[in-house]
């Protein structure tokens, strides 16, 4: 064996454990090694007596009858390990005057029973019948490694049975090593040799088994390589993807900036109009006013200082002036101006709600541009797809029984939940984690507009916020009292029986109404459930008296209706509705357990089921602050989604 083989074994030298060269090696099934004594540690600290893992790998180990003796010695390690010790043999003692307690250095080492020998010793060795034929070399060339070969053959494995024996002899029969001692005793009769002469089939076998795992280390290899690929083409898709984002942001910055521009100027123009009517107005006002104090100032001066004979002789000219001056068209008490509204457009909503782009994992790969000029862009984005996000089990370990979601709404960071089975309004952060309790009552309606929380129930309609609480009668026998944010500053309750939606501000106070119409169908009345606001102000009700969804206007016409049958025979009972920033209205059914998405026209664009995703029969649908969707269903679970648009 050459110096090279010795420092590539450098590191299975070093214990997995303390790091330090191998003491005993012990072999684990998982073929890495330890030193017994680190072994004995590992497993004294081990919780465990029937099992443990291996410090390096992490792999479960078997702890077997007799603890670190049970497991096997490494005895290939033990054969380097002598070698390695053969290279630190200088200045070492000699072993036979050693056992004469007597310290003279080592010149030489015997090749055949492993003995480091003194010069005087080393003479003497050859002398004795039994190591007359023993190869004695000089210590200088142990040290350099040039007999590292037949050192390796000194080291035997000791023999369990006969421990001052090794195993020098293979069994055919039994096919395993034997010592001398069990040769002539348990195995007389086997067929046996000696095992350096021996032609076994091990050496074959591990090949065999190599050779498989070589092409499972290939398979392995190509898989990183490939790994490796992907990952370099993540970072290139994410270098592209983040330059897109970067040049489609500056887009949107420079075409704001130039309609920013655009607006600026008309709106300068505008104003500079009126500001000329109003200089042209006071143009003629000073000349009245001038002309008038003119003639008064003469005609005063003449009747105060003038004699007789002249005020006599002026006055059929003065008083005609005076009163041409009297007969004079009135000029206007005030200017009418027209001052100019600059408004986002309606694809946009408000501006806390602006999102321009979006998020989906999975999709392109690139960012959309902007559309260049003179493109065609029409109508408002589409919902392609609900992608489920998580799932959220509102029962708390407060709960007396399963929570039965009345109602449901959404703000910055959380969402509320209305518990009418255990009369509880809860408070969840928006990855759905409990927050706590606010209120221990029924309600059937609730929503949130910044810090103010409106709940309805069938008699009233409470407003409560931080330090500000007040609860309002509600004088209609409408047997539900649904609720929505209005405009997103604002709040729209709906009192069926009144045919009324009154707009309340977030002190309680009504500032405006909308007039509801009639049902189309004379036999029916209004019995909204439901309401939500979209961007133009509009209310778009669920209707449970006329099985209907509608949308109504400000000035209280009906502009869009929709009805869909339903699976049995009773009549189809429309859920919770909602809608997302582009007007797209989401309504929850929960006799088919789906999900009912209609576009601002109150078209059918996608009809999602959420039995697939586990959620039975939605009733409660709302949208949060990042543009995800929230669904209530069956049992207190509520459904997070996210929105695909085309």
């Amino acid at each position: 064996m050459s110096g090279k083989i010795e420092e590539e074994q450098n590191d299975a030298l070093n214990c997995i454990v303390c790091k330090k060269l191998l003491q005993r090696p012990k072999v684990l099934p998982c073929l890495h090694s330890l030193c017994s004594r680190c072994l004995l540690s590992v497993l004294d600290s081990n919780k465990s007596k029937d099992k443990f893992h291996c410090p390096k790998c992490e792999e479960t180990t078997i702890i077997p009858i007799g603890g670190v003796e049970g497991f096997q010695d490494n005895v290939y390690l033990n054969g380097i390990l002598g070698v390695h010790n053969s290279h630190n043999s200088k200045g070492k003692v000699c072993d036979i005057c050693s056992l004469r307690k007597k310290k003279n250095t080592a010149t030489s080492k015997c090749l055949n029973c492993g003995d480091l020998l003194c010069q005087d010793c080393s003479t003497s060795h050859s002398a004795t019948r039994q190591t007359i034929n023993h190869k004695v070399v000089d210590l200088e060339s142990v040290v350099k490694g040039t007999h590292d070969k037949a050192i390796r053959q000194l080291n035997r494995i000791p023999c369990a049975s006969h421990p001052e024996e090794t195993l020098v002899i293979f069994c055919y029969d039994c096919n395993f090593l034997v010592c001398h001692e069990c040769q002539l005793s348990y195995h007389f009769s086997h067929h046996t040799v000696v095992v350096d002469d021996a032609d076994i089939d091990q050496r074959q076998e591990i090949a065999t088994s190599l050779q498989f795992l070589d092409s499972k280390l290939k398979h392995l290899n190509d898989i990183e390589e490939g790994i490796n690929n992907t990952e370099a083409t993540i970072n290139e898709k994410e270098e592209h993807i983040l330059a897109d984002l970067e040049n489609a942001t500056e887009q949107l910055i420079t075409q704001i900036q130039t309609e920013e521009r655009d607006v600026t100027q008309k709106v300068k123009e505008h104003m500079e109009k009126q500001r000329q009517i109003c200089r042209d107005h006071v143009i003629q006002v000073r000349s009245r006013k001038e002309t008038i104090q003119e003639s008064c100032e003469f005609s005063n001066e003449v009747a105060q200082s003038g004699k007789n004979d002249e005020v006599i002789y002026l006055e059929p000219i003065i008083l005609h002036r005076l009163r041409n001056l009297e007969n004079l068209p009135r000029l206007r008490d005030e200017i009418t101006c027209q001052f100019p509204e600059v408004r986002l457009r309606n694809i946009f909503g408000n501006v806390e709600t602006i999102r321009f782009f979006d998020f989906l994992p999975g999709s392109s790969n690139s960012v959309a541009l902007l559309p260049q000029e003179n493109s065609d862009v029409s109508g408002a984005p589409q919902v392609s797809q609900l992608l489920m996000v998580k799932k959220v089990n509102t029962f708390t370990n407060e709960d007396e029984t399963c929570p039965k979601i009345s109602s449901l709404a959404c703000t910055e960071g959380f969402f509320l939940v209305g518990d009418n089975a255990n009369r509880k309004i809860k408070k969840f952060s928006s990855t759905g984690k409990f927050l706590e309790t606010l209120s221990r009552s029924k309600s059937y309606s609730i929503s949130i507009c910044d810090d103010t929380i409106i709940c309805s129930d069938n008699f009233s309609v409470a407003f409560f916020s931080a330090g500000y609480s007040r609860k309002i009668a509600m004088d209609g026998t409408s047997s539900t009292y649904p609720t929505c944010v209005y405009e997103n500053k604002n709040f729209a309750v709906a009192d069926s029986s009144a045919h009324e939606v009154y707009i309340f501000d977030k002190a309680g106070d009504v500032i405006s109404s909308i007039q509801l119409p009639r049902a189309s169908r004379r036999t029916r009345q209004r019995n909204l459930s439901f309401i939500c606001c979209n961007s133009k102000g509009e209310i778009i009700a669920s209707d449970w008296g006329t099985n209907s969804v509608f949308l109504v206007g400000k000035n209280g016409k009906t502009l869009y209706e929709y009805h869909s049958k339903s699976e049995s025979t009773r009549d189809w009972i429309p859920g919770g509705v909602c809608v997302d920033i582009h007007d797209n209205v989401f309504i929850a059914d929960q006799q088919k357990g789906a999900i009912t998405i209609l576009s601002p026209k109150f078209k059918v664009i996608l009809k999602h089921s959420t039995k697939k995703d586990y959620l039975e029969r939605p009733m409660n649908i709302a949208f949060d602050s990042s543009g995800q969707i929230l669904v209530a269903g069956k049992n207190g679970i509520v459904n997070i989604y996210s929105c695909k648009y085309l």
